[in-house]
């Protein structure tokens, strides 16, 4: 008997059915892999004025050069669009929530990409789930220059063009030697401009300086202009009084032009005679000041009641002093224009406040007083005191009244040049 050929208990078509689907499974597990969609990640959305035409999803998310995510999707038409971002976490920590966005590309006709701008100030926050961020600008792309230069052609019309070029041609004929000097002249001075290139750098930094000054002023410009509106209007009111005092001044000058123009000569002596004593009160100035000043000082500090000037007292200082040097020829001799006072100048002395310069020094002069022994060591010698020994007289006697006695009375003093004291 022969064998039986054994059938299989499953059809051939059901192994090819399931080869198909394990493809089309493994097909789709790989590009699921490919797309990351099964890699974790955190959803934040970006929105922009415009995408631009080759964003488009799974485009890189960058910072800093580093790629910490992928654009999942794009929602929007022509106006505002918004973005579904998925960054990685590992990456999301070391993103501030305050960080800002911007759509860029790679190059001129390169796809788009999202760029997280690190801020000046990060925040301690981290972005996290959830989050949207706005775009700051979308790169130019040359479609968009293409269109505005298409727009802008559209808005001109050929003859008037043509019309424009023709004139221009004309304009330029025949002008080439005066254009390429021109040229040449605009080349010199581009390059005398580049020298000096640091010099109007500066001067632009200090143009913030007044501008910020003149910024400062600005209200006060301001009320100044307000004001000058006032004083014109004040100015037109009174037109009539204005033409009425132009007219007296015409008429005044004429007049001064009359009574002085005879006498011209006469004022022009008087000043030049008025020279050498106005030279002389100029030479004499620093004493002349200190004079009275030092009048000023006195009558300040009570003077003016020691000469009665209160109307009730007055009050008197007087002591016998022994008197200068006697005579000596030829040593004190008549001398011409004697000087004195500091480097042979006129001088103050002790003025203009005694008080501060006390005892008062005789002047040393070069007409032979101040070479011995002037100031005297006198015991009688004024002190800048008060002294009152009235109330003795009175019927219960009473003791002297004495203020501000001051020091013992000075020695004498020597001054450079002069021979030592007897």
């Amino acid at each position: 008997m022969a064998a039986r050929r054994k059938t299989p208990r499953i059809a051939s078509e059901w192994f090819a059915t399931m080869l198909v689907v394990a493809l089309s499974g493994a097909a789709a597990l790989c590009v699921a892999a490919f797309n990351q969609s099964f890699t974790p990640s955190v959803p934040v959305t970006l929105t922009a004025e415009r995408s631009g035409l080759v964003m488009e999803p799974y485009a890189k998310v960058k910072m800093r050069g580093v790629e910490v995510g992928r654009v999942a999707g794009v929602s929007g038409g022509s106006g505002r669009v918004g973005l579904r971002l998925e960054i990685d976490p590992k990456q999301i920590e070391h993103i501030p929530a305050n960080v800002e966005a911007r759509i860029d590309a790679t190059s001129l006709f390169g796809t788009k990409f999202v760029e997280l701008v690190y801020p000046r100030q990060p925040s301690p926050q981290r972005l996290s789930a959830g989050a949207v961020l706005r775009s700051q600008n979308v790169a130019v792309e040359v479609n968009t220059v293409f269109q505005n230069l298409v727009d802008l052609i559209a808005q001109i019309e050929p003859a008037k063009l043509n019309a424009v070029l023709s004139a221009l041609s004309e304009a330029v004929r025949g002008q080439g030697d005066r254009i390429g000097v021109a040229t040449t002249d605009a080349d010199e001075l581009l390059l005398e401009l580049n020298s000096r290139t640091d010099t109007m750098r500066e001067t632009w930094r200090s143009l913030a300086g007044v501008s910020d000054t003149y910024a400062v002023a600005a209200q006060d410009l301001l009320d100044t202009l307000n004001a000058a509106s006032t004083t014109s209007e004040t100015v037109t009111s009174h037109a009539q009084q204005l033409d009425a005092l132009l007219v007296g001044l015409a008429g005044f000058s004429n007049s001064g032009t009359k009574v002085l123009s005879p006498s011209k000569d006469e004022l022009v002596n008087a000043v030049n005679l008025l020279e050498p004593t106005t030279n002389l009160l100029m030479k004499y100035n620093p004493g002349l000041t200190c004079l009275l000043l030092g009048a000023k000082t006195a009558l300040d500090k009570g003077a003016m009641d020691y000469i009665g000037g209160n109307g009730k007292s007055a009050v008197l200082d007087a002591a016998l002093l022994l008197g200068d040097d006697p005579y000596r020829y030829p040593d004190h001799l008549p001398i011409n224009a004697a000087k004195g006072g500091p480097g042979g100048k006129p001088g103050c002395g002790s003025l203009p406040d005694v008080a501060d310069n006390w005892p008062v020094r005789y002047l040393v002069t070069n007409t032979g007083f101040g070479t011995g022994l002037d100031v005297r060591p006198n015991p009688g010698i004024g002190f800048p005191g008060w002294a009152n020994y009235f109330p003795v007289t009175r019927a219960v006697p009473e003791p002297p009244s004495i203020r501000y006695p001051g020091g013992p009375a000075p020695g004498p003093v020597t001054f450079p040049g002069t021979p030592p004291p007897p």
